[in-house]
């Protein structure tokens, strides 16, 4: 199945707010290094956990850090590799991990699943616990781009994407279907589009990611077209693009940010784009036909984790990571630099239930302005009732609004379901992501 569905909007208002809620404060366990740390510009934007095999004190974090690579973490924070970048302009910005992935001669192998923006290519990278150097490239060697084409701006269909203009792969999650099928989402940068590839096994033990179907969304919201541009007001610069996504493992239903509007919900395991809508939208800008005052995430919506508890629910939390800092006109205090928490109630909502954000503790700075994260339920060694890890988009920096370092928090998810009126669940039991159940 190799085609497009262009899918209408159908919107769902952001619920009433009598009051601003509440926001928690969580402080963080730990934190990574410092980035850049070599003579790359390595900027921290996603994470991702795998876990060990048996000793899962041996469990992994893969990180995407854009003109550096990927970095690899164990869960004390203590770097373990660094990947750099492809020759010639490879720019790692999301990454997730599948388990168990079926290669040609029949082994099954974990892989790290990443998107190259830079160069336009899905990368996969077998995981192996034990060696020294845990990920090691498989991508295929014919692998083309993920985006060769990209939608006309009068939304007539698809015409040349040049390299050169960035409209490449950008956000990326992935989903392993119930009869072991895996595929990668991948966004396209700067466009209403998102791409669903089949990860394909080839010869000599590597792997391509083949591009399925997409679906897109409209370019105007409420009257704001999202390809307007202002570099001097950024209430009034405006992007069509998606980012932030996560596949709820249990049904295949994802969830994809799209960074100035919201988040929208599609049944993947449908196909197709199935009965996708937007389920809630952002703060948009004062300066704009699309206002939202009553919403909790401001622009731009971007990491979206999922915290699995038992029944087929959990929580959707999706990062606000709104624009406080530097010159910018008009912050959207108190949601900028903060985390969105919304209910999973088996088939129904999610329906939101407030916010918090990562505070400083002693030798740890808060957290500003986070990319990615991503969120385990399951007991870790040091984080037995499930852990939390996000992009620091301000490492000790100065707020100004030009950072120059970033790196990784891991928080303790006890101390973000105490840090709400009522508390949230802890399920550190619920579910095993190699397990898949």
């Amino acid at each position: 199945m190799r085609h497009a569905l262009l899918l209408a909007a159908t919107l769902i208002a952001s619920p009433a707010l009598a009051e601003p809620p509440a926001i928690g404060v969580a402080e963080p366990t730990l934190e990574t290094r410092t980035l850049p740390d070599n003579a790359f510009e390595s900027d921290g934007d996603d994470p991702a956990v795998w876990i060990a095999r048996g000793d899962k004190a041996k469990s992994l974090v893969v990180t995407a850090v854009k003109d550096g690579g990927l970095r690899v973490y164990d869960l004390k924070g203590r770097r373990r590799q660094v990947l750099d970048p492809a020759p010639n302009g490879g720019r790692i910005n999301n990454v997730d991990v599948v388990y168990g992935l079926k290669l040609a001669d029949g082994r099954k192998v974990d892989v790290a699943v990443a998107s190259d923006r830079g160069l336009d290519v899905i990368r996969i990278f077998r995981i192996d616990g034990k060696a020294e150097a845990p990920l090691v490239e498989i991508t295929f060697k014919g692998a083309g781009r993920a985006f060769p084409k990209r939608p006309k701006t009068d939304g007539t269909g698809l015409e040349a994407n040049p390299l050169d203009d960035q409209n490449t792969a950008y956000g990326l999650t992935t989903w392993k279907r119930p009869n072991g099928d895996a595929l990668a989402v991948v966004t396209q940068r700067g466009e209403p589009r998102v791409g669903v590839f089949s990860l394909e096994p080839r010869k000599n033990g590597t792997v391509e990611a083949v591009y399925a179907y997409d679906f897109r969304v409209p370019v105007v919201h409420k009257g704001q077209d999202l390809r307007q541009e202002n570099e001097d007001d950024p209430r009034k610069d405006w992007s069509p693009q998606f980012e932030g996504l996560a596949v709820d493992q249990r049904n295949g239903v994802l969830y994809a940010g799209q960074e100035d509007v919201g988040i929208w919900r599609v049944d993947l395991a449908k196909g197709e784009g199935a009965g996708a809508r937007l389920i809630y939208e952002t703060r948009g800008s004062s300066e704009s036909s699309f206002f939202n005052p009553n919403s909790v995430i401001s622009r731009d919506v971007e990491g979206l984790c999922i915290y699995y508890s038992n029944d087929g629910k959990g929580y959707l939390i999706a990062s606000s990571q709104g624009g406080a800092h530097g010159d910018q006109p008009a912050p959207d205090a108190p949601y900028d630099d903060s985390f969105a928490v919304f209910e999973i109630a088996g088939k129904t909502g999610p329906a939101l239930v407030g916010s918090f954000r990562v505070g400083a503790v002693k030798g740890i700075d808060a957290v500003q302005e986070s990319d990615g994260a991503e969120v385990i339920s399951l007991g870790l060694p040091g984080f037995e009732k499930g852990l939390f890890i996000t992009q620091d988009g301000y490492d000790g920096d100065e707020l100004d609004g030009d950072p120059e370092a970033s790196n990784f928090k891991f928080v303790k998810w006890e101390e973000i379901a105490k840090s709400f009126r009522k508390k949230l669940a802890i399920t550190p039991k619920a579910y095993d992501p190699r397990k898949g159940k």
